[in-house]
């Protein structure tokens, strides 16, 4: 008797729309987004090209949704990070968010090496990167707001603060990317040792 051939099982949509945004991540990463092709993640995933664009409409369209995951992901490692440090000093609980965000850098390469290049990105999945840093320069801005040795800070004041904050860990992200043995931990302090003194004048003024 003739054996069956094994039934393929049908994943599930969003099982399988994590998948290809994880393929995606490492792919564009890994040889960045004009030299990716639809085809090389459709096979990495093994599925067809046809489905990937009916889960994501474009190439660029799979970009951006690549990039929107990863900002949900670094956007909950840095609220996480707010409220494991709820019972700590001020100074503690601004470098602790500051380090899940380095940390976060370096476990996830490939979703950081997109960012880097952004220069090249267009349309929907530019939007996303500016919305990334919006989004987390406003988490930090809110984040220092909440603090009552801040609590009297203009909040133009702590908004622009935060800009520039975002700024500098940003650079020093790329620093680390390109010249490793900076441990995430050291790169936080580094950062509050810059910037502490001068936010803690802002409130006295």
């Amino acid at each position: 008797m003739t054996a069956k051939p094994p039934t393929r099982v049908r994943m599930p949509r969003a099982e399988r729309e994590a998948q290809m945004l994880e393929v995606a991540e490492r792919v564009f990463g890994l040889h960045g987004f004009h030299a990716t092709t639809m085809d090389e993640i459709a096979e990495e995933v093994g599925v067809t090209k046809p489905l990937i664009y009916d889960y994501f409409g474009s190439k660029e369209g799979l970009l951006a949704a690549t990039i929107e995951r990863a900002r949900r992901q670094l956007l909950e490692a840095l609220i996480n990070a707010w409220v494991a440090d709820s019972e700590q000093a001020a100074r503690d609980r601004v470098r602790g968010v500051i380090t899940a965000f380095f940390t976060f850098v370096d476990e996830r390469e490939q979703a950081f090496a997109i960012l880097r290049t952004e220069g090249s990105l267009i349309g929907e999945a530019a939007a996303v990167v500016e919305r990334i840093r919006q989004q987390t320069a406003k988490a930090l801005a809110e984040g220092i707001s909440m603090l009552p040795e801040f609590a009297e800070l203009a909040p133009g004041r702590v908004v622009f603060l935060a800009e520039v904050m975002i700024g500098g860990i940003e650079r020093l992200a790329v620093y680390r990317s390109e010249h490793p043995g900076m441990t995430s931990q050291e790169a936080a302090e580094l950062v509050m040792t810059l910037y502490w003194d001068g936010l803690g004048s802002l409130a006295r003024d």
